[in-house]
């Protein structure tokens, strides 16, 4: 499947995309909360569980106002375009709003 240019982009800003990123999949209809899926990418991106990463996400961004971000307006369509980008410890993290999350390690 063809990603669309402003993934490929994203992932070339990232670094090289077929070795170095790790990318995520948040569903807004799904069960996992989009920090979760922040995490499930870190935890990729490190190889090693969430709970063992020497990194707190509250240092890098407020949890409740990126899930905020992304919420469907209040009209009710869902938010498809903009991204929020943000490093971590040694991880560089860009989630977009169509729910792909792209994670680094930049060290």
């Amino acid at each position: 499947m063809h990603e669309p240019e402003s993934f490929v982009a994203t992932a070339v800003e990232l670094g090289n995309y077929s070795s170095n990123v790790s990318q995520a999949f948040y569903d807004a209809d799904g069960d996992e909360t989009l920090v979760q899926t922040v995490l499930e990418a870190l935890e990729a991106a490190s190889e090693c569980p969430s709970d063992e990463l020497k990194v707190c996400l509250y240092d890098a961004v407020d949890p409740d106002a990126l899930e905020a971000v992304f919420r469907p307006t209040r009209n009710g369509p869902p938010r498809d375009a903009g991204r929020v980008s943000f490093s971590v410890g040694e991880f560089a993290v860009d989630v977009h709003a169509n729910g792909h999350v792209f994670a680094r390690r930049t060290n």
